[in-house]
This record gives C-alpha cells, structure tokens and sequence, in this order.
C-alpha cells in the first residue's frame, strides 16, 4: 500500500524555510523571490527518504539511518528548490542522501539547543565588556599572553576545525588579559561580583550544551550564538572573542 503525500501546513513551511534559513541547501539559490509586490515559493518540501521507495531504492537505503520511520513526519522533510528536488529524487544517490540527513540532523539539534536560549541567563553586564571590545579596543590595547599559558590544546579533543582552534586561539593570546581587566574594573565599578555570576552562568550554560552536543566546534558556535542573542544581536565575532576567554579561564571545554 502506497503512502499519501502530505502537506506541511503553514506553520511547519515557515519552519522548514527558516531551517535552511531560506537558501537551497544544495544550490544556495534563495527559496522566495518578489515579484509584483508579493513574494513567492520556488522550493519544495523534500522527503529525505522517499515517500514510496521503489525496490532499488528500498535496496540502496536499507543500511541508511532514518529520522522517522513516518516518511511524512516533519523530521523527513527538508526544503529544496525545485530544481535540486527533482535532482535529488531522479536518480537518488547515497551520497546525496547522507549529506542531506547529516544537514537535518545538525538542525534539529541546533533547534533543541535554541529552545533552550531563553532559559539560561546572562548577566546585563557582559554588554559592557561586548562594547568595550567592539568601540574601544585598539592595537596599543593588545598584552599578548605568552603561549606558554595557552591551555586550549590541552583541553581541544580533536573535534575543533583547525581554523576555528587557531582562530580561538588567536584570540585568547591577543585578548585574553585585556578582558580580564575590564572584568576587574567593572567589579570595582559596580561594587559587585559581575565576573564571577557571568563566569558561572556561561559554565551553566556550557555543561548544558554538552549534555546534547559533543562536538566542540558546534559547542564554540552555539555559545557564540547564545551570547550574541542574550544582549540584543551583539556582534557574533566580538561575542566569539569572549567564549575564546572563558574557554582560556575554564568555563569552557
């Protein structure tokens, strides 16, 4: 008996879309376009694994992971332009397959972290350090700290991309002690223990993130993401700079 092609309802389109964040993931064509003030849909929702598989795509997926075992579950799905869809379907590849699932499985984790965003806190504060580094650093500002005390290689379990670790890395020499000390004059500033609240949440945050997500790389992006979004959109490359200081000081990895 056939399966019944069902159409994902309005909401489920509008998250399918932002999944991809409205860019053919194969061709990176854009998903919309305008026309006569009203925007249209040049994509379709694309079953990962076939609605009705014939027997030698039965055969070629049989070793394959499955996100559902429901072939019209939101999981199963994916947006496409209509191109690459058709493409994708005739004839289908195990190549193209995995890369596609690979990509679903890296969205809906993300997606679980997301919601999580929300419950997690940052103390307002931060955004004074954000502003520090993005309207007032400059080169004369720059201590380097010896590489010596450079810790990330022993805490970097492989799964970090080489030009994130020497972008982290980078990072931590160039700005490490300078952030430190703007964390001290705030302290001193506001009478408080701003450093150490912010320190324990984002160390709250991290051992979070690492009970659903073991790769560091996605650990080091979803933190950065984290931070950005706490304080209003902040720069995510002067956010990235901070993670990289409390992966140095041992809130991180």
């Amino acid at each position: 008996m056939s399966n019944s092609r069902r159409t994902p309802t309005n909401n489920e389109e509008a998250i399918l879309l932002s999944e991809v964040e409205s860019l053919c993931p194969i061709c990176n064509k854009a998903l919309m376009y305008k026309k006569q003030g009203k925007w249209h849909k040049r994509w379709e929702a694309a079953h990962l694994y076939p609605l009705n598989p014939t027997p030698e795509e039965i055969e070629l997926l049989k070793n394959e992971t499955r996100l559902s075992e429901d072939v019209n579950a939101t999981s199963n799905f994916i947006a496409l332009c209509r191109n690459c869809h058709k493409e994708f379907d005739h004839p289908r590849t195990v190549e193209e397959y995995r890369y596609l699932l690979n990509l679903k499985k890296k969205i809906i984790a993300r997606s679980i972290v997301r919601e999580k965003y929300h419950d997690y806190q940052i103390e307002d504060e931060i955004r004074h350090i954000i502003f520090k580094l993005s309207e007032e650093f400059r080169d004369s500002d720059i201590v380097p700290l010896s590489m010596e005390a450079l810790n990330l290689d022993e805490k970097s379990d492989g799964s970090l991309e080489t030009f994130t670790k020497r972008k982290i890395r980078n990072e931590i020499s160039e700005y490490y002690i300078y952030i430190k000390q703007q964390f001290q004059l705030l302290d001193k500033q506001t009478e408080s223990d701003s450093f150490d609240l912010i320190a324990s949440q984002v160390n709250t945050f991290y051992k979070a993130l690492k009970k659903n997500v073991k790769s560091q790389e996605e650990i080091y992006e979803q933190m950065t993401e984290w931070l950005s979004k706490k304080t209003q959109n902040s720069s995510k490359y002067v956010c990235g700079i901070i993670i990289s200081f409390f992966i140095q000081n041992c809130e991180v990895f």
